[in-house]
């Protein structure tokens, strides 16, 4: 009889510990419940690549600003902040700093931010600003060609040999292919950046203005 008793008892016991740990279970969380779609953990949102306040002030400073319509040394006709004229735009009668800025901040979003999207490896704000400035510069089509690559990569001196390719444009004058003495320094001041992790605001007199 007491055998019986205590087997009775164990059996008891684990009847209520299984039903504790069922409880328990329900109770945690994420669990959803039997027959239910397990959702995996979701990883945190990667802040997308953007130019710092500093990067996009010193592409302004090296566009300076100017309100009439003017050739680019490549034959396009710009405005403002560097801004390429677009099919069915007409700024014939000049535009104000206001405006200027306005189409600025167009341009950044529609073409560089586009660009940055594309890059799959984690950089620090000086490449992310010396890239836009190129890119801004020279349109998405060379960065995407020649520079993404290797930028993707990891390859710092494969990005900065490439950038400095870019620095021959048209001579108002003449209209022959040379080598413009603006393009050359804004492409050592961005190589210089994309090099340095020091902040932009100690860099500002590597390279003089363009």
């Amino acid at each position: 009889m007491i055998r019986e008793a205590l087997k009775s008892r164990a059996t008891r016991l684990v009847v209520a510990a299984t039903i504790v740990v069922a409880i328990a279970s329900v109770s945690a969380p994420g669990f959803a419940g039997p027959g239910a779609a397990v959702t995996p953990p979701t990883a945190p949102a990667t802040a997308p690549l953007r130019m710092s306040d500093s990067g996009l002030a010193r592409i302004r400073g090296s566009e300076a600003f100017i309100a009439h319509v003017y050739d680019d040394g490549a034959g396009n006709p710009t405005i403002g902040y560097g801004h390429l004229i677009r099919p069915g735009e007409n700024f014939s009668g000049g535009i104000t700093q206001a405006q200027a800025d306005a189409l600025f901040r167009q341009d950044v979003e529609r073409v560089v931010n586009p660009a940055l999207d594309r890059i799959t490896i984690a950089l620090n704000q000086n490449q992310v600003d010396a890239l836009g400035s190129f890119i801004f510069n020279v349109g998405t089509g060379g960065f995407i060609k020649n520079l993404l690559s290797h930028v993707n990569a990891g390859e710092i001196e494969g990005v900065t040999n490439r950038m400095l390719q870019y620095i021959t444009g048209r001579d108002a004058r003449t209209g022959r292919r040379q080598v413009l003495r603006g393009l050359l320094t804004r492409r050592q001041f961005e190589v210089a950046l994309f090099k340095n992790p020091v902040q932009l605001k100690y860099l500002s007199g590597i390279m003089p203005r363009s």
